[in-house]
């Protein structure tokens, strides 16, 4: 009973941010192969309204959870491509090796085992190169926001790659424990956004479970801000706004901002109140019973673009 349980759970994480492999072409994305250290990685690229860039855009990568990625799901839940064809964006879906990403807990859902054989870092970086160098994307607006395990992705990158981007979103998901020693680089603003609730994910950091079997180990999320705040060297002094509960759902948003006067950059904390593992304001199925509330009083990818749009890398 137990195991159909984890199986159950395991299965509706994937609905929620993932489905099958992506296929050769297909819609308003175009699907790639770059070889990587001798392995074929894939990922696919939204042109703003489908027009290859003229001229260097800003380039927002996406990052799906556990469980695998199509980039055309994963598209639909956020409705990124939307605001990419409004604000004159680029927009990448990078795929997982076997779903997965290797975040630093060296444990993952399928690979319940060492995963630090997997060079995701330098494929992000490869691509980011090959799209700078190739003058489709602008090096002052490269950004990367991911969902869970793609969100601890996120985290990852913005400390060993920091250098190349200029903001960071790391949605219910916080920094690997194993990560928590490491030097980030300056520069880079950095947007958080977790529920208080996350059953996977915990608020309070841990071990990431699934009914007692444990996926490696994360910092709390007071532990992750201060992480960033440190390491951008900003006040370590929020200012907080309560959102309006416009949605009713179980759920509020406040926002700590942490700023310094004559700084450019900020960290952001999105703290969803009652709120569980899920995107909040996505296209996304809503399972309180298994995953917590799903907060629907700001739309996740909006807050996010509208972030990194006021955030260039100087």
């Amino acid at each position: 009973m137990k195991k159909r349980k984890i199986i159950l759970l395991i299965t509706l994480v994937a609905i929620l941010f993932t489905c099958p492999r992506l296929a050769a072409s297909q819609g308003d994305l175009e699907h790639n192969i770059l070889i990587h250290e001798n392995t074929e990685r894939t990922y696919s690229v939204h042109y703003p309204k489908n027009k290859p860039a003229e001229t260097p855009r800003p380039l927002v990568f996406v990052l799906h959870g556990g469980g695998g990625a199509n980039a055309e799901t994963m598209a639909n839940r956020t409705r990124m491509n939307a605001i990419a064809d409004r604000e004159d964006f680029v927009v990448i879906y990078p795929a997982g090796i076997d779903g997965q990403w290797n975040d630093g807990r060296e444990k993952t859902f399928k690979r319940a085992k060492d995963n630090t054989d997997t060079d995701d870092v330098g494929f992000i970086s490869a691509v980011i190169d090959l799209f700078v160098n190739n003058k489709v994307a602008d090096s002052k607006r490269i950004y990367v926001m991911g969902i869970s395990n793609g969100g601890m992705m996120t985290h990852r990158l913005g400390i060993e790659i920091g250098n190349k981007l200029a903001a960071i979103a790391g949605v219910i998901a916080n920094i690997p424990e194993n990560l928590s020693k490491k030097k980030a680089p300056a520069g880079m603003s950095v947007l958080i956004m977790n529920g208080t609730d996350d059953p996977l994910v915990p608020w309070n950091g841990g071990s990431v479970s699934i009914f007692r079997k444990n996926y490696g180990k994360v910092l709390s999320t007071d532990q992750t801000v201060r992480f960033w705040v440190s390491a951008i060297g900003l006040s370590q002094t929020p200012k907080t706004e309560h959102l309006a509960d416009t949605a009713k759902d179980n759920c509020t948003v406040e926002i700590d901002r942490y700023s310094t006067d004559g700084k450019p950059e900020e960290v952001l904390l999105y703290r969803i109140k009652g709120g569980g593992h899920n995107l909040p304001g996505a296209n996304t199925p809503n399972r309180p019973r298994l995953l917590g509330y799903k907060c629907m009083d700001i739309d996740a990818t909006e807050t996010i673009w509208s972030f990194f749009k006021n955030h260039p890398r100087r």
